[in-house]
């Protein structure tokens, strides 16, 4: 009879054992469980956010660009303005047309 009371003792340690390792395994599984979710959605977020941060880059980009283009056209413009005036200035001084001007009809 002692024998049958040290067997079940040891077996009932053996399953009180293989109990806790249960709950430990799956108290593990659900602690990474959760981890792997936050790290799905700080990806998610990051991915999101690095997208962001492309579109409205890419959008100032294109925008200074723009800005850009209008000032060199209006450079350019009010160059060529200047360099009209000037000619027709001196081609007037040149012909001595200084005081009165005439049209020319052709």
């Amino acid at each position: 009879m002692e024998t049958t009371f040290f067997v079940l003792g040891m077996l009932s340690i053996i399953g009180a054992i293989a109990l806790a390792l249960i709950v430990w395994g799956v108290l593990t599984i659900d602690k990474l469980t959760k981890s792997i979710k936050q790290h799905e959605e700080w990806i998610i977020n990051n991915d999101r956010n690095v997208w962001d941060s492309t579109h409205r880059l890419r959008e100032d980009l294109e925008r200074k660009q723009e800005d850009m283009e209008r000032h060199i056209i209006q450079h350019v413009s009010n160059m060529t303005n200047e360099s009209k005036s000037y000619t027709d200035s001196r081609f007037d001084k040149a012909t001595g047309l200084t005081g009165e001007k005439k049209l020319i009809k052709g």
